[in-house]
């Protein structure tokens, strides 16, 4: 089965916040980059040394929140809108995004499932395909296509 879509910046954006609930690993990496900044200023800043001050508290915050803008900003500005090709068949999935081609095996998937407006499938390494229901004909080929991965993946 082929089907093709493209996502906007913002749709990548929020699905990216949306599967980070679904891949603890993916969370654990993202949480390790945003905090790492705060760390490194209470570090530098002697804050194990001495008692925490609310100043020490605020600071890191601040870099945290930071951090995490500037990993939203780079997710925006590196998100590729073009038109998607994704072919899903017995051996895995294959994906071309303009010259740019990727081949997953099934074994290399952890999660399908129907998130309401797209379908996500996530990988084992934290990467994932959001797939709008636009990118269907319609919920029953959706259905389909969601059932005929299940089968393939186990």
């Amino acid at each position: 089965m082929t089907i093709k879509y493209s996502l906007t910046r913002a749709e990548i954006v929020r699905f990216f916040l949306q599967g980070l609930g679904k891949s603890p690993r993916l969370l654990a990496i993202v949480l390790i980059f945003v905090l790492w900044p705060g760390m490194f200023s209470l570090i530098n800043g002697g804050a194990f040394s001495r008692p925490l001050t609310a100043s020490d508290i605020r600071v890191t915050f601040a870099w945290t929140i930071a951090a995490c803008s500037i990993f939203l900003f780079v997710i925006f500005i590196r998100s590729k809108t073009e038109e998607r090709t994704l072919s899903v068949s017995q051996e895995g999935i294959s994906t071309e995004i303009g010259s740019i081609t990727g081949q997953v095996p099934w074994n290399k998937v952890k999660v399908i499932t129907d998130a309401g407006q797209y379908v996500l499938i996530v990988r084992t390494n934290g990467n994932a395909f959001s797939i709008p229901n636009r990118a269907f004909s319609g919920p029953e080929q959706k259905q389909q296509f969601i059932t005929q991965i299940s089968r393939w993946r186990r």
